[in-house]
């Protein structure tokens, strides 16, 4: 009696072992997932007609730069694209003071 009770435990264990691989091989996405920091860039992209975080529209703007050509803006904002939909980041020189600052 005693083998028969422990060989019903091993298969139902077994059992339940082979069941979870199956449901989990199911489950795992056919294409893997990109990294993150692709996920990253690929969010950042946009075109006109976006929205953008400022609630304002993303659309062709009058400006244009001499490294990236026509530029996009917001409507809102001061925030600019290329129209690939790469962010454009404004920096100043060091040497430059902020408006309102002391001397």
């Amino acid at each position: 009696m005693g083998y028969l009770v422990t060989i019903v435990i091993v298969v139902v264990v077994g059992s339940v072992l082979i069941a979870v691989k199956f449901v989990s091989h199911e489950l795992r996405p056919a294409t893997p997932r990109p990294r993150r920091m692709a996920q990253r860039r690929a969010a950042r992209r946009v075109t006109a007609g976006d929205n953008c975080a400022c609630g304002g529209t993303i659309g062709r703007s009058s400006k244009i730069s001499k490294k990236f050509g026509e530029l996009l803006g917001c409507t809102a904002c001061q925030r600019l694209w290329t129209l690939d939909g790469r962010r454009l980041r404004r920096r100043r020189p060091a040497y430059v003071q902020a408006p309102g600052t002391a001397d």
